[in-house]
């Protein structure tokens, strides 16, 4: 009711009035006891907030808080472009050994280049079967079917083996939609050795001293 009918008369209010009544309904909002676990957890999560502070000090308002939505956006992009993945090197049932690369979450847009190089990049200087593990893999994109099926291709070319381990069903069906050819995958840990058998692998001899 005083938005919708006292509001010309706020124009009789001092300024400094105004900012201290803005300044006494906001304070409590401002959660200053979440910066120091923040600080001791993960710094980078303060850099959002401190950018807003920043900009909002120093542009009119209404800009700093689009700064800040534009520089939250930008980290979670970086973080969707740039997922944690883990290269192990391990010896199957059978005594083969292998190369199992595992992100840590969805293969989508802005993260696809960036799985490719390093799996590229792993398999080239490793020269052993590569198997990818897919178990937090709950979502794709177009592009990265396309490029699940250059990897496949690249793979073939090399007559390196390359299997897809723990697959979700709805994830298989956007990588199949492209047909990839030597697209493999499994889901039991045995059976790695039975396909590196049909693709006529030989583990490499350890010779004894």
């Amino acid at each position: 009711m005083s938005l919708l009918f006292f509001t010309p008369y706020f124009s009789y209010i001092p300024k400094a009035s105004l900012a201290a009544v803005i300044i006494a309904a906001v304070v409590f909002m401002v959660e200053v006891k979440v910066v120091k676990p923040m600080w001791r957890t993960k710094k980078s999560d303060l850099i959002p907030g401190l950018g807003t502070f920043i900009a909002c000090l120093a542009l009119p308002l209404e800009m700093g808080i689009l700064f800040g939505v534009g520089l939250n956006v930008v980290f979670i992009l970086y973080h969707a472009a740039r997922p944690k993945i883990s290269v192990e090197r391990l010896t199957s049932p059978g005594g083969a050994e292998y190369l199992i690369i595992t992100p840590d979450r969805c293969l989508i847009f802005p993260s696809v280049d960036y799985v490719r190089n390093l799996v590229t990049k792993q398999s080239i200087r490793q020269s052993l079967p590569v198997v990818i593990d897919c178990s937090h893999v709950y979502g794709a994109d177009f592009t990265a079917a396309t490029v699940i099926d250059s990897i496949t291709q690249d793979f073939a070319r090399r007559d390196q083996p390359l299997f897809f381990y723990n697959l979700k069903p709805s994830v298989c069906a956007i990588f199949e939609g492209l047909s990839p050819a030597d697209f493999v995958v499994y889901y039991r840990e045995e059976h790695l050795d039975d396909l590196l058998k049909q693709r006529a692998y030989k583990p490499k001899e350890v010779i004894s001293a």
